[in-house]
Formats: structure tokens, C-alpha cells, sequence
């Protein structure tokens, strides 16, 4: 042996048994940090591709640009693309037409459609003035093809054009309607059209960086060089995002939110390891104390104790970046073969570098982390402790042990969980990390679950909407898709926006006015916040509100509308349209209002023997004017990935439990092992086997009553902020105490204790008295 850390190998291969503990303690921290950070590494690079298939690949979209500027960034060393495009008549209120669809136009070249979005889905981008390239839903709402020449009716002109090609950079906003269709053009093409007209032009330059980063760090430079403005500047925010560089505020909640994870997986991590290492020291503190007799230092004992730990995760580490890789990819197949949607993209067997250093970071830092306090304990051995064969560090007792509660095992126990300070930390903290966690990612998915609107009991399978929320749709079409087989309910909903409006307890200049049928009535009474909505029916006069933080009319509140009042009696936490100043009245009340008695959206629910003939029936009663949107998959999408979500938080929550139980079994292990020539002692005067187990059951209980008290009250009070901040303020849901939740809670602290006392208490019963005060 050359020098004292020899006897680390040495030390490892007699201690094996004890060493298992904390080597599985190591595999699950460094398999759940793997695991996580591997799943979130597969989900970004799925969200980023479906995200730049949606929104493109460019960084910054700068407005009032210059040529000469543009031409400048473009040389830019650290630009990878560029492009213009400018869109006119998106909201379809200008005379421009191709056939008889209006038509919004777009000014662009290749480099934007090709590189920047990925817009082209068939043929190609116009090459010459005289080509243009259509939507996709072109092909139905004109019946054109490829190499067909259409009209664009302008007020200044008509101008012909051969069809290059087919697709759109906003794809969702053509999609299921015949009513608008996008025309994209040549920029020259473009700036010929708007002069004619005598329309002024604003165009949009976007620009690709090679990173993330280099988009972020350009923005300063951009607005001191050309003197561009905050607003001026726009970044595309699902690219920045997801690379971790965006400027936005929801943004970085989100970055705060995966910090918050991280440092809660090592803090999880640490308290398990943490408890294994201190127990297993304090197992051996005479050996520690022996090393000091042959001339070890305490600089030496402290080396000794982390090369140990760092010996452990020779073996653990390798094992949980196996474990934690294999759990990722049945996770990642699981969400893309079983729920799909959204996850379809999934990558499944491919290994994530992020996940892997993740682990393997972790887990070296929670076992040095974990190692310094129990180093530190066992450089405090006393030398001629050890040799006197005294190197337990046990308190003077100055008094016996009162007995105010309970029998004499009862108290025994509690004051074994009690007189580590340091263990009782460790293991109340470790209990109630997941309580707090628990209440926490409730609110999460409550959270969640508004954010999806297809997990409303309204929400409609197929959606008829007039084009800007026109009111085009009657009662008779109504009747007539309630009549078509397949069909459940149909619902109707009036939209006015900015409509003219005062009221004595706010100010206020106008509200947006919904119209409700009553089956939507019906089904918006199951999230009333406040009043009845039964004040709201038939011509009452009456309407409700929105509560959320968008919106400042409350309950009470009387509005006057083209000279007549309504009273809000009552308030729900969501709603069709946008929640800013709404006013959701009955269709009756609606038409006394404002003299309509249309509505602008239908929607549809369609039952279970619904099939392609029943939507084929519902899209032939639509007009030319109406946008038709089968909203069944984005439906089953959402409910999927609502799921999902479900899924993996559970499983993350699933595994804390896990890693608290395994810790409190193998703490209470421990301690018994440590005490076992006490309990032998104890055996040998007359305790029998059940005050055994009673006495180990009140130490478990012990540290799960802490650690339920502690968790509880942390847990209930973030669960609730977190709720106000989030649930409260974005949805209008106010928080209840959870006792629902606080039930289970209370059902896994007790089932937990008795897991963790069976074992140790069953070891103790079966070992005679004779071995338990031998035993070395």
C-alpha cells in the first residue's frame, strides 16, 4: 500500500453489500437527470422542426429597412439568408379578387419562400412576371392546376397570370376555407400592382443568422447602425425560443421554469445520496478513527471519503446513463406510436449528447455535493475514541428519556429518528421535495389543460365561421345540420367587436358582444365563477363576463349598448372568442341589442356514428362565404398531447416517490444496522419482536409526519401562488384548498413509513438475540 486512498479498492470489495445501497442510489439520479434531460432533448428537436414548418427558419424580421442596409447585413459574415415579403389584403377588406375569391397578395422572392419558410409544396416559384404561385386551397376554391392562367382583379386593372405553383407561409390560415385564397408574386411584380393602385408599401426584411446566438447579439447593433426601434425589430420567436436566445418574456418564464427542474432533479438527487453516504460513515467511524491512529490526516480522511464516492460512480454512472437512455427511447416511442399529433416527429433511437453530459454531470455533482458533510464527519473522529472503543458520537444523557406520550418503543423510536439532526434534515427534506413537487405540477397541469381548448365539453368537431366573423350563418342552417345523421349538437355564437359601449362603474369606450345558443349556455355553466347563469337565458336583459386578467368588467357591472343596458349577473372562466371586454349574452338578448339575429360561428359535435358522408352533408350546406374546418384531428392532437403531458410528469413525479421511498427504506436500514447491539441489548432484557417494530415504525412515522408537515405547508403555499399567477390570472379559475390531493398525500406518507419499517423490522424479528449482540 503505497499511501492511505489504497484502501479505497480494498475498503470497496469488504464493504460490498453495504455499498450496494448507495450505488443504486447513484444509478437512479444519474438514470432520472439521463431520462429527463434526454426526453426534453428529443421533444425540442421535434417542437423546432414542426415550429419552423410553421413560423420558418429566420431569426429577425426587420420593418422600415433601407435597401442599402439590407444589402449590408447580407454580406454579414454571420447571416446565412435572406429575404423580403410584404402581404396586403390578409383581412380580405379590398376589392382584389382572382375568379370570384378574394384574394390577399404577397410580395416576396425565392429565397424567402424556398429557404426562409417552407412555403412551396408543389411546382415551383414564379420565375417570370407573368407567373404567380396560389395557396393550396386554390386548387378547390378556383379548380385550377399547374399551368393554368387565372385573373387578378385589381380597381386599377385586371392582370393575367400562368399559376408556377402551389403554398403559403401560413398554411393554418388557408387551410379548410374557399373564402380568401394568397396570391405570391415577383417583388417587381408586386411594386407594379400597388403603384397602379395607389397603395403605399411596406416591406419586411428576414434574415437567417448561422445561430441563435449571433440573432441575438445582431439586435443592439441592428438599431444603433440603422437606427431601428424595439418594435421594429421582431424576432421569430418559436426559432429563438427553443434555441434558449429569445428577448420574450413568456419565453424566459419558460427558461426560469426548466432551471427550477434542473436544480430540483440535483437537489432530489443530493438529499438521496446524501442520506446513503451520511449513514454508511456513520457506520464506520471507528475505521475512520483508525486510519487517524496510523498517522492519517483529516485532509487525508476527506480525500479518503470522496475518492470513495467518486469509486462508486465508476460503476453507477456507466448503469444509470444506460438505464436512463433506455427509459428516453421507450418514452419517446411511446409518444410517437401511441399518441402521435404533435409527437409523430419524435425521434426514438438516437442518442442525446445534452441527456448524457446531463447524467453524467449530475451525478458526479450530487456525489461530491453529497460527500462533503459526511467527509467533514468522519475527519472528526477522535482518535483516542477509537481506540477506547467509543467512536460512536453520542450525546451525554443528563437525563433519562420521559415517556409523556406513548410506550417506552414508541419514544424510543421517535427519539432515534430525532437525535441525527442531520439525517432527520436530509430525510424531511427528501419527503417533502415530492409533496412539493406534487402540488406543484398539479397546477401545471391545470394549467395545461386550459391552454387546450379541445378539452372543453363545447369544444366542436366541425367549426362554420363567416369570414372576419361575419354574421352570415342563420337558425335555418342550424336546423338543417341538426337534421343530417351523425350530428350531436349543433351550437351558434354571435361576434361584434369594438361595439359601442358605456358603463357608470368602469371606463370604458366599447365591448366585444357574443351571442350564445343555449346548448352553449348549458355547457358554459359548468365553469361558472361567480353568479348564476340561469339570469342569462331567453330575452333577460342579462349577460356574464369573462374573469381573467385580460378583462376589467366584473359582476354587477351595467353596460348601455346602442342605448339599451344589460347587467352582468354572473361570470365563467372562458370563453369562444377573445376574453378583453366581453359581454356573453343569449341569442335573444343579442338580437334586442343590435338588431342581428345571426350568428357568425356554428359549431358541430359530431357522435359516434358520425362518418365522411356526415361531414361531406355538413360542408355542402356551407356557402362560398363561410370557412368549413374539420377541427376533429387537431382535436384528438390536443387531447393527445394533453395526455402526454399527463404521462410524463406523472412518471417524473412517479420516480421522486420512488427515489423518497427507496431513500427512507434504506435510511431506516441503516440506522437499524448501526443500532443493532442496542437492539440486541434491548432483546436481551425482555423487548419482544412486535415492540421491535413498533419502535422502528415510529422512527419511519416519524420522519414522514415531518416530512408531510414541512412538505404540506411549503407545497400548499406555492401550489396556490403558482395557481394566482398562472391558473387564476389566465383562466379566471380561483384556488381551492386540495384536499383531494392532501388525501393522497396523507395516504403515501403512511403507506411509505410501513414500506420503510416491514424490512429492517422483519431482519431485526428473525435474527436471535445472541447474533444482534455480536453482530460487528
Amino acid at each position: 500500500m503505497k499511501n492511505y486512498l489504497s484502501l479505497v479498492s480494498i475498503s470497496a470489495k469488504v464493504r460490498r453489500r453495504q455499498s450496494r445501497m448507495t450505488i443504486v442510489c447513484i444509478i437512479v439520479s444519474v438514470l432520472l437527470v439521463t431520462a429527463i434531460f434526454s426526453i426534453c432533448d428529443m421533444s425540442i428537436r421535434n417542437e423546432s422542426t414542426q415550429m419552423q414548418e410553421k413560423h420558418g427558419s429566420w431569426h429577425l424580421q426587420l420593418d422600415n429597412l433601407s435597401p442599402d442596409a439590407a444589402e449590408k447585413i447580407r454580406q454579414r459574415p454571420d447571416v446565412a439568408e435572406t429575404g423580403w415579403a410584404e402581404l396586403f389584403n390578409f383581412d380580405a377588406d379590398q376589392p382584389y379578387q382572382i375568379g370570384e375569391k378574394t384574394a390577399s397578395l404577397c410580395g416576396t422572392d425565392e429565397s424567402y419562400m424556398t429557404n426562409l419558410t417552407s412555403s412551396l409544396e408543389e411546382g415551383k416559384f414564379p420565375q417570370s412576371d407573368d407567373e404567380v404561385m396560389l395557396s393550396s386551397n386554390a386548387k378547390l376554391a378556383l379548380h385550377v392546376a399547374l399551368g393554368d392562367r387565372v385573373s387578378l382583379h385589381t380597381p386599377a386593372g385586371d392582370f393575367t397570370f400562368t399559376v408556377s405553383g402551389f403554398g403559403s407561409d401560413s398554411k393554418d390560415d388557408y387551410s379548410g376555407q374557399t373564402y380568401l385564397v394568397g396570391a405570391y408574386m415577383r417583388r417587381d411584380v408586386f411594386h407594379r400592382i400597388m403603384n397602379a393602385n395607389m397603395v403605399s408599401e411596406h416591406p419586411s426584411y428576414y434574415v437567417k443568422f448561422q445561430s441563435a446566438a449571433d440573432a441575438s447579439k445582431a439586435i443592439p447593433e441592428f438599431q444603433e447602425q440603422y437606427g431601428l426601434s424595439k418594435e421594429e425589430i421582431s424576432e421569430n420567436t418559436a426559432v429563438m425560443g427553443l434555441a434558449g436566445k429569445s428577448s420574450n418574456a413568456s419565453m424566459k418564464r419558460i427558461y426560469a421554469i426548466a432551471a427550477a427542474l434542473f436544480v430540483m432533479v440535483l437537489l432530489a438527487g443530493v438529499l438521496m445520496i446524501s442520506g446513503s453516504m451520511n449513514s454508511s460513515v456513520g457506520q464506520r467511524i471507528r475505521f475512520f478513527g483508525m486510519m487517524r491512529c496510523i498517522g492519517a490526516s483529516r485532509k487525508q480522511v476527506i480525500r479518503f471519503v470522496r475518492l470513495e464516492a467518486l469509486n462508486w460512480c465508476k460503476t453507477a454512472v456507466p448503469v444509470g446513463l444506460v438505464l436512463g437512455t433506455l427509459a428516453s427511447c421507450g418514452i419517446c416511442a411511446f409518444l410517437r406510436y401511441k399518441i402521435g399529433g404533435e409527437w409523430a416527429g419524435m425521434p426514438v433511437f438516437v442518442l442525446s449528447p445534452v441527456g448524457l453530459a446531463s447524467g453524467v454531470f449530475v451525478g458526479i455533482v450530487t456525489v461530491l455535493l453529497a460527500a462533503r458533510a459526511p467527509a467533514r464527519r468522519a475527519a472528526k473522529v477522535s482518535p483516542i475514541a477509537a481506540v477506547s472503543g467509543n467512536a460512536e458520537r453520542t450525546r451525554t444523557v443528563k437525563r433519562p428519556l420521559r415517556l409523556r406520550f406513548g410506550k417506552v418503543e414508541q419514544s424510543l423510536g421517535i427519539h432515534h429518528a430525532m437525535a441525527s439532526k442531520k439525517n432527520w434534515f436530509l430525510m424531511t427534506a427528501s419527503f417533502s421535495l415530492s409533496i412539493i413537487l406534487f402540488l406543484c405540477f398539479t397546477v401545471g397541469l391545470s394549467f395545461v389543460h386550459g391552454l387546450l381548448p379541445s378539452l372543453r365539453s363545447w369544444q366542436p368537431d366541425i367549426v362554420l365561421n363567416g369570414y372576419a366573423n361575419a354574421l352570415v350563418l342563420d337558425q335555418d342552417l342550424c336546423d338543417s345540420i341538426s337534421a343530417i345523421p351523425g350530428v350531436d349538437h349543433v351550437f351558434g355564437c354571435g361576434y361584434l367587436t369594438d361595439v359601442p359601449a358605456s358603463c357608470l362603474q368602469r371606463d370604458i369606450e366599447s365591448v366585444n358582444l357574443m351571442s350564445y345558443s343555449d346548448y352553449l349556455l348549458d355547457r358554459t355553466g359548468e365553469n361558472m365563477m361567480q353568479g348564476d347563469i340561469a339570469d342569462v337565458y331567453g330575452a333577460s336583459g342579462k349577460a356574464m363576463t369573462i374573469q381573467n386578467k385580460d378583462n376589467p368588467l366584473q359582476v354587477g357591472d351595467v353596460i348601455e349598448i346602442n342605448g339599451k343596458e344589460v347587467e352582468i349577473t354572473c361570470s365563467t372562466s372562458e370563453s369562444l372568442y377573445p376574453t378583453e371586454y366581453s359581454v356573453i349574452c343569449s341569442a335573444e338578448t343579442f338580437q334586442a341589442l343590435t338588431g342581428e339575429e345571426n350568428a357568425s360561428l356554428v359549431g358541430i359535435q359530431l357522435g359516434k356514428d358520425a362518418d365522411d358522408e356526415t361531414v361531406a352533408q355538413i360542408s355542402g350546406l356551407a356557402a362560398s362565404d363561410v370557412i368549413f374546418s374539420d377541427m376533429r384531428q387537431e382535436n384528438l392532437e390536443n387531447t393527445n398531447m394533453y395526455l402526454a403531458t399527463v404521462f410524463l410528469l406523472y412518471s417524473f413525479l412517479a420516480i421522486l416517490a420512488a427515489i423518497t421511498l427507496f431513500n427512507m427504506v434504506n435510511s431506516i436500514s441503516m440506522s437499524v444496522t448501526a443500532r443493532i447491539k442496542q437492539y440486541g441489548a434491548m432483546r436481551a432484557v425482555g423487548m419482544d419482536g412486535r415492540q421491535l417494530t413498533r419502535m422502528i415504525a415510529a422512527e419511519a412515522f416519524t420522519y414522514a409526519f415531518s416530512g408531510l408537515l414541512v412538505g404540506c405547508a411549503i407545497g400548499i403555499t406555492a401550489s396556490r401562488l403558482l395557481h394566482i399567477k398562472l391558473v387564476t390570472r389566465y383562466f379566471g379559475i380561483p384556488w381551492d384548498f386540495p384536499v383531494v390531493l392532501i388525501a393522497i398525500i396523507l395516504v403515501f406518507a403512511v403507506a411509505a413509513a410501513m414500506i420503510a419499517a416491514y424490512m429492517p423490522a422483519k431482519r431485526m424479528r428473525n435474527m436471535e438475540i445472541t447474533d444482534t449482540i455480536n453482530e460487528l
